[in-house]
């Protein structure tokens, strides 16, 4: 610190330093006045980005969390700025993620009294931030500079414990805002300086550990029901590694079946080659048929990380024929269909793991044994069937288009072993799972299922590419796109490969999808106000921003853009233009798949020795679903 900074530059300073000392990963700035002496202080303690747009800002901060599972801090200047924020703090909220506010203020006395750029913002974002600490304004006495690096750790540790999310701290500044000469002879100086040099206090949050009491509760319920269901919803790609392992160890001891959704970051990565059919992906397609479902009945299912994404698993859920259900959630509670036995809170893989260890002791039965494996042979060969069906299905369609379902499964064969792939809400988030079966390569997925809101897909995307998520692909539609066209002003700031897969079809195609399609009296009110055709191309905005862009319209188009896109050093734009009825496409090949399954159940399976022959051919069945 030198001796032209004032009071308010050495308090934001030390502000700015205590937040990097307790994990503050990266800052993300939105230019403004007020906030000025905070946006000097990030700027030299941390990695900073800057973007107008605060709402951009703020989804950018938490595709950076998302990446590196540490906390972001975002500034803005007073007024409606950090107003803008709402959004992602919601989404943070509810998907977990370690997300810190920096609002910057007016002074006590503009309050009240009509000042410009002066609103109430203490408690902005209600229940949606953890906690919101509010700074007065820069104050020399010496408890008040204590309490400063105090506040900023315990901040820090608001956004991840005890549970993860948004957290805002309100920051008061008086004119003049800039830094001041000064003669260096200030008493509260030599202070500030002892306290820069001690750092702030350490605040260690306790590890998180299951329950004795819910490890044992699981174990007796699975014990007691040999045919069983492990059905995994949206997780966070940090826990990927750690949940795998947990989750390969709890199935071997249990002899469930997983249901992995695309999102769960367990259905890329957990199968070995050749050793059959690890987790089942079509579970969504294959629930569609009724005799199935009275079939595959289990008697237990676990439900683990947030409710899943499948209509068919909640339609299940909801029908008179629900299975009895325990739901392991994470830290906090989530049964949105209801009708739970229970909830086990808690880190879900130290839970699984420590699961696994208990059943492991003691050898089971016999008889429960050959029932596991029988009912996991009947998922086995449903879900070789349904691929099979899927891939005879779209090598019917017409080759020479490109359609809706090819453009998952192009980008799963593009990408390399540990990469990134984010995808937006809506139908992308689906069609992963309906059109990529699982492998055994690790792909790490981000999501937005917190909310679940389109808002907020490129700049997130951005953010994860910013934090070393490389090489990283997006995947969403294109009314997605529009409702963050200022986010490819965030990816036109990071350095490539990352690749912007735009579905273009014209419109909000999923409300084809809804019952709402299926009242011919409402096609034209559907297609006006729900679908909402735009008719708009993306050249010229991926131009405003400098971003490559190109048009492609057949398989091999979108392959060669994906291999030109993952290899450069810029962001590329591809507008995968797809075939129109995309949606009656969808319908039949899911209910294809759905009736293969049951077709395939229905078939008497000849005895054998060693894996199944349906096993066997459902690693088979997945790579003959890819392209290429």
């Amino acid at each position: 610190m030198s001796a032209t900074d004032d009071l308010h530059s050495e308090w934001a300073q030390l502000f700015a330093a205590a937040l990097a000392q307790c994990g503050v990963a990266q800052a993300v700035i939105s230019p403004g006045s007020r906030s000025t002496p905070l946006a000097l202080a990030l700027a030299d303690h941390l990695p900073t980005t800057l973007l107008h747009d605060e709402r951009v800002a703020a989804f950018f901060a938490l595709g950076q969390v998302r990446a590196s599972g540490r906390p972001s801090v975002v500034l803005a200047t007073s007024g409606s700025a950090p107003g803008h924020w709402l959004p992602a703090a919601m989404e943070a909220h509810e998907a977990g993620l370690p997300l810190l506010l920096l609002s910057a203020d007016r002074p006590w006395e503009a309050q009240q009294a009509q000042s410009s750029q002066t609103v109430d913002q203490a408690r902005l974002f209600g229940q949606h931030a953890r906690a919101c600490f509010e700074l007065g304004l820069p104050d020399p006495h010496p408890a008040a500079l204590r309490a400063l690096q105090r506040i900023a750790a315990q901040a820090v540790l608001a956004t991840c414990y005890p549970l993860a999310g948004a957290v805002q701290v309100n920051a008061h500044f008086r004119k003049p805002l800039e830094p001041q000469a000064a003669s260096g002879n200030e008493p509260w100086r030599a202070r500030v300086q002892a306290l820069a040099r001690a750092g702030a206090p350490r605040l260690v949050a306790p590890l998180a550990q299951p329950h004795p009491d819910a490890v044992a509760l699981l174990v007796e319920r699975v014990r007691a029901a040999p045919r069983g269901l492990v059905v995994a919803g949206p997780m966070s790609s940090g826990q990927g590694g750690a949940l795998r392992k947990a989750l390969a160890r709890f199935i071997a001891a249990s002899g469930y079946v997983l249901l992995a959704e695309a999102t769960s970051q367990l259905r890329f990565g957990l199968a070995a080659p050749g050793a059959g059919a690890a987790c089942i992906g079509a579970f969504d397609a294959l629930l569609r048929e009724p005799t199935l479902r009275r079939q595959l009945q289990p008697d237990l299912a676990l439900e683990i990380g947030a409710p899943a994404v499948s209509s068919q698993w909640l339609a299940w859920l909801e029908g008179e024929q629900a299975p009895p259900r325990w739901v392991l959630p994470g830290e906090r509670p989530a049964d949105p269909a209801g009708g739970a036995q229970g909830m086990l809170l808690g880190p879900v893989a130290a839970l699984l793991d420590a699961a696994a260890t208990a059943l492991q002791a003691q050898s089971r039965d016999a008889d429960d044994r050959a029932a596991a494996a029988a009912y996991a042979a009947d998922w086995q060969r449903t879900e070789a069937a349904a691929w099979s069906a899927r891939r005879l299905g779209v090598e019917s369609a017409d080759q020479t288009l490109l359609h809706e379902h090819d453009i998952a499964p192009a980008l799963r064969a593009a990408l390399p072993r540990d990469a990134w792939l984010a995808v937006g809400n809506s139908s992308p988030v689906r069609d992963l799972d309906h059109d990529l079966p699982p492998d055994a390569l690790p792909l790490h997925v981000l999501h937005q299922r917190g909310v679940a809101g389109i808002d907020g897909g490129v700049a997130g995307a951005a953010g994860a590419r910013s934090a070393g998520a490389a090489p990283l692909a997006l995947l969403l539609g294109d009314t997605a796109l529009l409702h963050d066209a200022g986010g490819l002003a965030a990816a036109a700031g990071v350095d490539g490969p990352l690749v912007i897969v735009v579905v273009h079809n014209d419109g909000g195609r999923i409300f084809e999808r809804l019952p709402l399609a299926r009242n011919p009296a409402m096609a034209a009110a559907r297609e006006r106000l729900f679908v909402a055709p735009h008719g708009r191309s993306f050249d010229g905005l991926a131009a405003t921003w400098g971003i490559h862009h190109v048009s492609v319209a057949t398989r091999a188009e979108l392959q060669q853009a994906l291999a030109r896109g993952l290899s450069a050093p810029r962001p590329l734009l591809i507008e995968a233009r797809v075939a129109a009825g995309g949606s009656a496409m969808r319908a039949e090949l899911l209910a294809a798949m759905a009736q293969a399954g049951a077709a395939a159940l229905a078939m008497p399976v000849a005895p054998q020795s060693g894996p199944s022959a349906a096993a066997a051919a459902a690693p088979e069945a997945a790579v003959a679903a890819r392209p290429g």
